[in-house]
């Protein structure tokens, strides 16, 4: 989503206003073993639109969640690494 209630657009996962790839570095860095489920998403002109954009956020942060250790650190990490040098 981009924006605050009550005037928000749903967009794409990643095009709201969380980074869902700062989102999986913090969870990979907690080791959080649970499940992520997708909120909202945007309408799509198509036969089953909901469907479509609920795959999209599936496959986007499932590709995220594998590919976790090529993120990097997060950003939190990052930061109290670099004040204990």
């Amino acid at each position: 989503m981009k924006g605050k209630i009550p005037k928000y657009v749903e967009t794409f996962v990643d095009e709201g206003d969380i980074d869902m790839a700062e989102v999986i570095r913090i969870l990979r860095d907690e080791n959080y073993q649970g499940v992520l489920i997708p909120d909202h998403t945007p309408s799509m002109t198509c036969a089953a639109s909901w469907h479509a954009g609920m795959a999209y956020a599936l496959g986007y942060m499932r590709a995220l969640v594998q590919n976790a250790d090529a993120l990097g650190p997060s950003w939190s990490l990052a930061k109290s690494l670099a004040a204990a040098e």
